[in-house]
């Protein structure tokens, strides 16, 4: 049984026998070309590094460090450049079948937010777009994975009902604007929003307690397969014009060609599911970054590649 978790580890801290789930490995060399390992390691509250340096490979189970199994390790907690690791010392694999307490999960109840998304629907006007979802939610395997399926591997929202809370926040923030847009159609914005990642129901396959891209997530992609997924559903219950508008905010919902969008944003629907689309995914990283520094008496955290930046941490520091 977990005595810590990744949210209670604080520097200084000495762990026996205390375990986490391998989310990532990777093998490198110090200066000194001497080898060593760098691990990302996992639980239900978020994730940790790990570094396990050439001194203690005799004392670790090789077979262990394989992404997806659950180790048993001693270590001791320290700070390196801002961002809280776990110096491994010893770590063997553990068959433990307590899948979930390895798991990274949403902050919220996946069926509040079903029903939260439920809600959203239910205030859509158009009988086309009812009935599209009506048909498309019919499916109970597509429903299923809907509920709990990550929005990603790394970037944000990668946790066990992370695409439905993404979904769901963005329609949440969505409802304020139609007091200052009344030109835009939200029953568009509506569908798109819960459109625009369906593809990584097929783009992404959690195995264990780790997400991996499929075949199919590497040679096409989650933009093409949402594309598919309203066509196939919506092509004799959708009118060319709906259809149209919605291929359409799929296709530009990244906002920029060079962020993998086709075509950029050309209608004020478009426009406003890319922008939340990028406040929900940007400002999640901003979470992500600052739940990992709990505990860390750093000013600013590591050098983040998604954010291009250190993100300041004095606000936070005693949360």
């Amino acid at each position: 049984m977990k005595t810590y978790y990744v949210k209670d580890l604080r520097k200084g801290m000495v762990l026996s026998n205390e375990s986490f789930a391998v989310k990532s490995v990777e093998s490198s060399q110090t200066k000194d070309n001497k080898p060593f390992y760098k691990l990302m390691l996992i639980d239900k509250t978020g994730e940790v590094k790990g570094q396990l340096w050439s001194d203690h490979f005799a004392d670790v189970e090789k077979t262990a460090l394989i992404p997806g199994n659950v180790i048993m390790l001693n270590g001791m907690v320290d700070d390196y450049k801002g961002s809280l690791q776990i110096n491994i010392l010893s770590a063997s694999k553990l068959d433990d079948n307590q899948i979930a307490e390895y798991m990274e999960a949403s902050d919220f109840d996946l069926e509040e937010l079903w029903q939260d998304l439920l809600k959203h629907l239910a205030k859509v006007k158009s009988p086309q777009i009812k009935k599209f979802f009506e048909k498309l939610f019919s499916d109970q395997e597509l429903t299923r994975k809907y509920k709990t399926f990550p929005a990603a591997v790394y970037v944000h929202h990668a946790f066990q009902g992370g695409l439905l809370e993404h979904v769901v926040e963005m329609l949440d923030i969505s409802v304020p604007l139609k007091k200052y847009y009344p030109e835009a159609n939200f029953d568009l914005i509506t569908a798109g929003i819960i459109l625009h990642d369906i593809g990584k129901l097929f783009e992404l396959e959690p195995i264990g307690v780790v997400v991996q891209f499929t075949t199919e997530g590497y040679l096409v992609g989650h933009l093409v397969k949402s594309f598919e997924v309203l066509g196939k559903v919506g092509g004799e219950i959708l009118d060319a014009e709906i259809m149209l508008n919605l291929k359409h905010i799929i296709l530009s919902h990244h906002g920029y060609l060079e962020f993998g969008s086709p075509v950029l944003p050309a209608t004020i629907e478009a426009n406003i599911v890319s922008y939340l689309d990028q406040l929900s995914s940007k400002t999640r990283v901003f979470q992500k970054l600052i739940r990992k520094n709990i505990g860390n008496d750093a000013l600013f955290s590591e050098w983040d590649k998604i954010t291009g930046n250190r993100i300041y941490l004095g606000n936070v520091m005693d949360t």
